[in-house]
């Protein structure tokens, strides 16, 4: 229950960080780059709560996505903090801490599958 509460709440700040950028700067707000790096931050205002919404109602399909999210979001941001944006620094080592977690859980998840289908 504890780490379903976590995760929820590490994928609702997410949803927050996201539709707070919409809100103030508007449709598409992360002008600064690419389109495809615009489209997929913009995404996540819409994927991380289903994330959230998902380890709660089927929880292998919220492991999966977080896991999906998590692996590219850390990707996308380490990559446009190598091109020189330094104020992804502190952002990626808080969401790499989260990824970690996420990866933890997955791991925990299905190896707790596998022992659960070995035993009968």
């Amino acid at each position: 229950m504890i780490v379903k509460v976590l995760w929820s709440a590490g994928f609702i700040i997410g949803t927050a960080t996201h539709t707070l950028d919409l809100i103030n700067y508007g449709w598409l707000p992360y002008e600064f780059r690419p389109l495809p790096f615009n489209i997929y931050w913009t995404s996540l205002t819409l994927l991380d709560p289903l994330a959230a919404l998902l380890i709660w109602v089927r929880e292998s399909w919220g492991i999966a996505l977080g896991i999906a999210i998590m692996a590219s979001n850390v990707l996308v941001n380490g990559y446009t903090l190598l091109i020189g944006y330094d104020e992804f620094f502190i952002p990626l080592l808080m969401q790499s801490a989260f990824a970690a977690f996420v990866f933890f859980v997955a791991w925990r998840h299905w190896a707790s599958d596998k022992k659960y289908a070995e035993d009968r």
